[in-house]
């Protein structure tokens, strides 16, 4: 599948420049690719095929140790795939820090981060590294989008000045979060009884949402700080709920119209990063109508009502 090209949005020259680049070995597709290998990657490439111009557009495809280049059929998948590629590229630029950190873990941090949903300490510390490369990358370009040479090593070289501390500082939130999974684990298993088995399950769906393997570079660095508060306001909700359980009906009545109305916009949780940008904030809003509605007193990061979700939804 593909589009025409746009031949009187471009000069001629242009399109020969474009379409010369696509034929060219830098262009073509293939796997493995492990350096920023190109001076420049064009918005589309077009080539003729059958007396028509075929448009395509090149895109970074991360594969976990390597990268493809691929050309798929239009902007939108171009910039999806080439987010997490670059990132990929990136991460694999920078002289991992993962071993020394690992090296220098308090024993309370390495409890932590043995009992999170990861298959490992090891593939959570690789997922910090990325949260952190991802959070350099989108400092400087907040699309996460790179097309030449001199952008990507410019953020490879404040990737590479700023990671350790970077590190430091992000495991050791990761370790208050994973304390706090385990505190709302916890009060939630404690609190076990038939009469409060909807509450409780939700309470258990949330949690599981907020900390699954992966959720450090999913969440994001700038997100990623707000979790203990949501973590905590799960424990308080349980312990409310175990003195009050008609307040707590009253309340989850509330969100979950507001999570019905999230959904049907397409909206899911956990939420793709990649998805639209209005879904992604709203997913984040009804964490904080959480907070409002079972846990008042640690007070939210913004105003949030079931009004402001559904003008958030709107657009």
């Amino acid at each position: 599948r593909g589009e025409p090209g746009g031949r009187g949005a471009a000069t001629a020259a242009g399109d020969e420049r474009v379409a010369a680049a696509s034929e060219s070995p830098g262009f073509a597709e293939r796997s493995g690719v492990t350096t920023w290998e190109w001076d420049a990657i064009p918005a589309h490439v077009d080539r003729r095929q059958a007396g028509n111009v075929i448009r395509a557009y090149p895109a970074l495809v991360d594969e976990g140790s390597s990268v493809a280049l691929r050309l798929v059929p239009t902007a939108e998948e171009r910039d999806r795939a080439s987010r997490r590629g670059i990132r990929r590229l990136l991460v694999l630029a920078t002289p991992t820090p993962v071993a020394y950190v690992q090296e220098h873990l308090s024993n309370e941090e390495k409890l932590s981060l043995a009992a999170s949903s990861y298959p490992g300490t090891r593939a959570l510390l690789d997922d910090c590294l990325a949260a952190c490369v991802d959070a350099e990358l989108r400092a400087r370009h907040p699309d996460g989008l790179l097309t030449t040479r001199a952008e990507f090593e410019a953020v490879r070289d404040a990737v590479a000045a700023n990671v350790l501390d970077r590190m430091f500082e992000t495991v050791a939130l990761v370790a208050r979060i994973l304390r706090a999974t385990r505190e709302a684990d916890k009060a939630i298993a404690k609190a076990a009884s038939l009469h409060l088995m909807a509450a409780l399950g939700d309470a258990r769906s949330q949690l599981e949402a907020l900390v699954p393997s992966g959720f450090v570079s999913a969440t994001g660095l700038d997100r990623l700080r707000h979790l203990p508060r949501y973590l905590e306001a799960i424990t308080l909700r349980v312990r409310k709920l175990v003195e009050n359980p008609g307040r707590d009906r009253q309340a989850m009545n509330q969100l979950e119209a507001s999570i019905a109305a999230f959904e049907r916009a397409g909206g899911t949780i956990p939420i793709d990063p990649e998805a639209p940008e209005r879904l992604v904030r709203v997913r984040w809003m009804l964490e904080e109508l959480r907070v409002s509605l079972f846990a008042q007193e640690l007070r939210t990061a913004e105003a949030v009502s079931p009004q402001r979700i559904a003008k958030a939804l709107a657009g």
